[in-house]
């Protein structure tokens, strides 16, 4: 009997896990400093920035909207996100260098306009970085959003990469181009609206297929950054 009681011990299932903190098992990202990023890394990183800032000014002079540095289609975008997702704290550097030259200094924005408008990217490639690292898991999300094609990992992509970056990026970069005088004031909600949806659209479209074709290509050939630098 005691030999029985113990082997339905045995065969009772175990309590559900809990669904916050365990419903991702993959490879985990942080934003802990645990070093600085090998040759590799800070070549891919490189190639990231460049990559964002020729497409920074392309955006923004070839397909201008009619107002300076204002594109119906911000291209960019589209890559920035998945950049800043796979290089961790690293996302700031692509971000604010890609904005404030391809997108200011090299359209013929003024050095000290260029400086403010600059940091747009920050919101834009920052947050998206900052949730999927944060909140990702818990979620159970892929933090380098290979999963964006299923259901949960598209509407966590859609929410925390696309609509909530691009509105705050949108606002705060119009801000700046009202206040510097780039943009007319009766425009602004016209252009914060412009820029929020075709980002978010973009963002959708060539984000979802760069994350889902080359995540995984980026994760095994050790270019992702895991914590913060590193």
């Amino acid at each position: 009997m005691e030999e029985l009681g113990h082997e339905e011990e045995l065969q009772r299932p175990e309590a559900p896990p809990d669904l916050v903190e365990s419903a991702w098992s993959g490879a985990a990202y942080s934003l802990r400093f645990a070093g600085w990023p090998n040759l590799r890394q800070l070549v891919a990183i490189a190639v990231a920035t460049a990559i964002y800032t020729v497409l920074s000014w392309l955006s923004s002079t070839l397909l201008n909207s009619g107002v300076p540095v204002v594109s119906w289609l911000f291209v960019a975008i589209g890559f920035g996100i998945p950049f800043a997702m796979w290089f961790g704290g690293w996302a700031f550097v692509v971000a604010y260098i890609g904005n404030f030259i391809g997108a200011g200094v090299l359209t013929g924005m003024p050095l000290l306009q260029a400086l403010p408008f600059g940091a747009t990217d920050l919101i834009q490639l920052g947050l998206p970085m900052l949730f999927y690292r944060l909140l990702a898991p818990r979620f159970g999300v892929d933090p380098l959003g290979k999963d964006v094609l299923t259901l949960r990992g598209f509407l966590f992509f859609l929410i925390c990469g696309a609509v909530i970056p691009n509105v705050l990026g949108g606002l705060y970069g119009n801000f700046v181009l009202v206040s510097i005088g780039f943009v007319p004031t009766n425009l602004f909600f016209a252009q914060w609206a412009i820029w929020s949806i075709s980002n978010i659209v973009l963002t959708l479209i060539i984000g979802s297929i760069l994350l889902t074709s080359l995540g995984s290509v980026m994760e095994r050939f050790g270019l992702t950054i895991r914590n913060a630098l590193n």
